[in-house]
């Protein structure tokens, strides 16, 4: 059975106690970063560029449990270029955890020599039992140089629905990619993604049951809004999110604003067949920065992902739609739809990309 995404904003608060009849507060911490940090460049594709700098963070653990760590890197010029997270499992004693940036982030950023890792702060519990900070490291940690020539590039795409009809339809889009395994772990950054991902102009309602998206010609009601990841050969899987928060305005200007929200879901475990899958249908609208990692199966070399939304087009005249994939990973896309109780049928529909394939 699918384990559904319980997302919680990661409250600033800590657990403390009083001692003695003195005013004096003792602050009780399940763990403490140590700050023996160390960091590399991962290729995780064998293409010669790196897909990751990784940050490996050493810490003591007094207490076992569910552990979650961020950061923020920045570049010489104290320019924020990326964020990461990691979240596992520790037992008492020293442990690390590790933090993996985004190779394309770096490209694209453009900038050389050595970064910076800043605002490190680790949380002990998850989204279900509730989340304290554990510790934060005061004190920065500056990495080796690096060229950002050397890192992987992303390439922002574009994709059209197009046809007429009336009706409903299931539409299902899905992405499959595998991943390879590196220190019997696996990882994914998703850069910049739109949700929903329309460049079309439409507009937008909300509730406590979710979503709904109306387009000329098309609408998308707020059910079904299933966002599913599923890993399989694998022991866990850990999905944490940044969102940038703001006032929504069309497809062209999501979410501009100066706060930003972390998300972290807690750990779903993989089934006896190595299968692990989380969903989530409260997704709000926004621009997200998705990190997508875990821990391999014993003896695992790769791992397949799938990820996929499900949402009902319901359809009356012409439409089109331009699916915003800027951020997504390459993979294998499918689109599937399926007519709801006979009463839908489409005239025609493209699915294309920017160059008309």
């Amino acid at each position: 059975m699918a384990a559904s995404i319980a997302f919680l904003v990661l409250n600033l608060q800590c657990s403390s106690a009083s001692s003695g009849n003195d005013n004096s507060i003792a602050v009780l911490k399940p763990a403490r970063l140590i700050g023996d940090c160390q960091d590399l460049g991962i290729d995780s594709d064998g293409d010669g560029l790196d897909d990751l700098l990784a940050v490996d963070v050493r810490l003591n653990v007094l207490l076992s449990g569910e552990y979650s760590l961020n950061g923020y890197l920045y570049d010489s010029r104290n320019r924020e270029v990326g964020w990461a997270i990691d979240h596992k499992m520790l037992s008492p004693g020293y442990n690390r955890m590790r933090l993996e940036f985004a190779g394309k982030d770096i490209q694209q950023h453009g900038s050389s020599g050595n970064f910076t890792l800043r605002n490190l702060s680790l949380f002990y519990g998850n989204s279900d039992t509730g989340m304290v900070i554990a510790d934060q490291l005061q004190s920065d940690f500056t990495t080796s140089a690096y060229n950002f020539s050397q890192f992987a590039v992303s390439h922002p795409d574009e994709m059209t629905i197009s046809g007429s009809g009336r009706g409903e339809n299931l539409l299902e889009v899905s992405i499959r990619r595998v991943l390879p395994v590196v220190s019997g772990k696996y990882s994914l950054d998703i850069v910049g993604i739109h949700i929903p991902p329309i460049s079309s102009p439409f507009s937008v309602s909300g509730s406590k049951y979710g979503y709904a998206y109306a387009l000329e010609g098309a609408s998308l009601p707020n059910k079904p809004n299933d966002f599913t990841v599923a890993a399989s050969g694998v022991e866990n899987l850990n999905i944490g999110l940044k969102k940038m928060q703001g006032t929504y305005g069309n497809s062209s200007n999501i979410w501009t604003g100066d706060k930003t929200r972390i998300w972290v879901s807690h750990q779903a475990k993989a089934d006896d067949h190595g299968l692990a899958t989380t969903t989530s249908d409260l997704i709000s609208p926004g621009i997200y920065d998705v990190k997508i990692f875990g821990d391999a199966a014993e003896n695992e070399t790769e791992i397949d992902l799938t990820m996929s939304v499900t949402k009902k087009l319901i359809i009356n005249g012409p439409f089109n739609l331009v699916i915003n994939t800027t951020g997504f990973p390459s993979g294998s896309y499918r689109v599937s739809a399926k007519a709801l109780n006979g009463s839908f049928s489409f005239d025609k529909i493209d699915f294309r990309d920017q160059e008309g394939r």
